[in-house]
């Protein structure tokens, strides 16, 4: 009975699992920029000029009505300044709802009082991707220099791995961190009507790793033409605590967390922490 319903869990993880075979690229042609009266808003720009270079895309910048909008203008030089400033973040997620931006990018200062806008509900609530970044930016290549990509256990990553395979620079880097919780077996265990010991853990892990690394050779080869070079590593353990050894650890220049899925971001629960823990490098919330 337990062989059984171990084989029936992984029959339903394989058609879960099913390799990619084609990753298509973003063609980025608009991208939305927040500025908020703060210094971040400089590295905002700077990020927004360095993308709108490299794929020829249109930007335009979103103002909060505490800002400048004299110096906002000034500093946005060249970029299509949006026509109203907004009061909050439900307004900002009107605005945006009308540009068809593929991206958006989000300064996030330190000092609560001048966030302006709610992050979670502007990552829930605008149909773009949002890059947020807690430190200023002087050399937005190195942002995109070094990815590190984080899987959620689901693998509906078809359209999310665009994100990072479009955003990686020439000659760049991409590592897909794929991380089994061990304490979330549990309630897979019962639910197969199985003992939650050490044994019947060790079996689904020891699956759940085969076919994931089975997923992740297959976007290795779908990625075998990208200029850049792509790696992949499967870890047990805390999702959190492994993705911030991680990004403290390695060369990156920005996290991708979630998903996107028509046109809304999915965020886990332990994608929504290390949204608001990762403060070294930028995080896109997919």
């Amino acid at each position: 009975m337990r062989e059984k319903s171990i084989e029936q869990f992984e029959a339903v993880f394989e058609r879960a699992s099913i390799p990619v075979l084609n990753i298509e690229r973003l063609e980025l042609a608009r991208i939305a920029v927040v500025c908020k009266h703060d210094p971040l808003d400089e590295s905002a720009l700077r990020i927004a000029r360095h993308l709108q270079q490299r794929f020829g895309s249109h930007v335009e910048v979103f103002y909060s009505r505490r800002a400048d909008r004299e110096r906002i203008a000034s500093q946005a030089a060249g970029l299509s300044l949006c026509d109203e400033p907004f009061d909050s973040t439900a307004e900002l997620v009107g605005q945006l709802s009308i540009t068809g931006a593929e991206l958006l990018i989000l300064p996030e200062p330190a000092d609560a009082p001048a966030r302006v806008v709610d992050l979670d509900a502007l990552v829930l609530g605008s149909a773009p991707p949002v890059l947020v970044f807690r430190q200023p930016v002087e050399d937005p290549a190195q942002v995109f220099a070094g990815i590190l990509h984080a899987l959620s256990g689901n693998f509906r990553q078809t359209r999310n791995f665009s994100y990072s395979f479009t955003l990686v620079e020439h000659g760049g880097r991409i590592e897909l961190l794929h991380v089994i919780n061990r304490d979330e077996l549990e309630p897979v265990c019962q639910t197969l009507r199985l003992e939650a010991g050490d044994q019947d853990a060790d079996a689904l892990i020891q699956r759940i790793q085969q076919h994931a690394e089975r997923y992740l050779r297959a976007v290795l080869a779908a990625s075998r033409d990208a200029p850049c070079q792509v790696g992949y590593r499967l870890a047990v353990g805390s999702v959190v605590q492994t993705v911030q050894n991680e990004v403290r650890h390695g060369d990156w220049g920005l996290l991708v967390v979630g998903r996107h899925e028509q046109g809304r971001s999915h965020v886990s629960a332990e994608d929504y922490q290390l949204m608001h823990l990762i403060r070294d490098v930028p995080v896109l919330a997919l």
